[in-house]
């Protein structure tokens, strides 16, 4: 029998503010604990921490990584009737994988069928820049309306007679035309150096023609130079024959000519280095000539390579693994051997990247990069008036900040009677 609670004992009797939470049943020991909100302080500690052990942090990256791409399991546990029906999508997207290949193999023959077309054309525009023939005045009256626009103050026929009268004190064909073109075309132009400038002078044109096989090429030809005997260098690119996942053609890689260079002084790709040695026992004096491969736009008929695949380079991978044994250091050449991996696929991608440019941009609009109208077309403007607009505003809220703080710093001074100073903000350069 329970004890009676004795009068004066009423505060010990069991409420649910002396109840402990070891009693059975009490609701105390179902809550959760408190949780600890994290600080700011908290996640900048962790933070130092993980940066000052690099091996925790390395350690923490490789098993996100493993965790990227992997499937989650859901269609597994999905029901049979359920994976059916997503196999039959899958019949379907394959048949759709179908057309677009046969959609992008027509799509390459309608190509070459208007390149046909447009061959007369660009033999004309060649025509024009090497100065084998003049424009007719049709030519010279449209031509002139695209650039300086349609002007009814003055007639067409003497504008056409002024043209063909200064047209023979101008010098023949059009001067540096491909050059002028190439040094306004991004990222094209980092490429020519000085040395690189005075061999393509002597460019005359630039056309491409599409391979039998998915892949084109790239055609220069040049006037006789004191730089090299080719008439012509060429650049070829490969396309996979199987489309991509997006239905694309893929790259494959690129091949090169070689420069037939009349000398090394004029091997624009190279630097030569004279230096005189003595021999120690005859004392006789001979001179060496030392070859150090620069950066060239020439280059570019040399493309990367690659890498090989595990059967074709087997002899290579030998090869280095020999060099290798024989380093100072294996750590230091591992590390190099990464940073080139890297290096080399940045230089496929620009070669790539450099030849679709030619292909796509210079070819069809060669005479707009000449004049430069075509970098208007390189640039949205429009967004970088937006961000003017938005930094003007800006400024007009940091004056207007500048002024109440002014106007409040005054007032202090005004109440406390003291002849104090404002000092002006610094001003921010824009």
């Amino acid at each position: 029998m329970t004890t009676p609670i004795k009068k004066g004992e009423i505060e010990q009797a069991p409420t649910p503010q002396n109840t402990p939470a070891s009693v059975s049943g009490s609701y105390l020991n179902k809550a959760q604990p408190p949780s600890i909100p994290t600080t700011i302080k908290e996640d900048e500690e962790l933070r130092q921490k993980l940066l000052t052990n690099p091996v925790l942090l390395s350690a923490i990256q490789g098993k996100l990584n493993t965790l990227i791409g992997q499937d989650s399991g859901y269609f597994d546990q999905l029901p049979m009737i359920v994976k059916n029906r997503v196999y039959g999508l899958k019949s379907l997207q394959e048949e759709q994988l179908k057309l677009d290949m046969d959609f992008q193999r027509e799509l390459f023959e309608l190509e070459k069928k208007y390149q046909k077309k447009l061959k007369p054309l660009y033999e004309s525009r060649r025509e024009l820049v090497k100065g084998l023939k003049e424009p007719s005045k049709q030519q010279i009256e449209d031509g002139r309306i695209l650039v300086e626009g349609e002007d009814d103050d003055e007639p067409k026929e003497d504008k056409i007679e002024e043209v063909e009268e200064t047209a023979e004190e101008d010098s023949e064909g059009i001067p540096s035309f491909w050059l002028t073109a190439l040094e306004n075309l991004n990222p094209v132009s980092d490429l020519i150096s000085d040395r690189d400038a005075d061999a393509l002078k002597f460019l005359d044109n630039v056309r491409m023609e599409y391979l039998k096989t998915p892949g084109f090429k790239l055609i220069f030809e040049f006037k006789p130079n004191e730089f090299f005997k080719n008439e012509e260098l060429t650049k070829t690119y490969y396309y996979q024959k199987e489309l991509g996942y997006s239905g694309d053609f893929i790259y494959d890689h690129a091949e090169g000519c070689e420069i037939d260079w009349k000398d090394n002084e004029h091997n624009v790709t190279i630097t030569v280095e004279t230096r005189k040695q003595r021999n120690k026992h005859t004392m006789q004096v001979r001179t060496i000539k030392k070859l150090t491969p620069i950066d060239s736009f020439f280059n570019f008929f040399d493309p990367p390579k690659p890498p090989a695949s595990d059967e074709d380079g087997e002899e290579e991978k030998e090869d280095k693994d020999a060099s290798a044994q024989n380093a100072e250091n294996e750590g230091d050449e591992e590390g190099d051997e990464g940073e080139g991996d890297t290096d080399l696929e940045q230089r496929l991608q620009m070669d790539y990247e450099v030849g679709e440019l030619i292909k796509d941009k210079l070819i069809p609009r060669a005479v707009d990069w000449f004049t430069g109208e075509a970098l208007q077309y390189e640039y949205d403007n429009g967004e970088e008036e937006e961000d003017d607009e938005f930094n003007e505003e800006d400024e007009e809220d940091e004056e207007d900040e500048e002024d109440e703080d002014e106007s409040k710093e005054g007032d202090d001074a005004d109440h406390t009677k003291k002849a104090t100073k404002v000092q002006p903000q610094e001003c921010k350069q824009q």
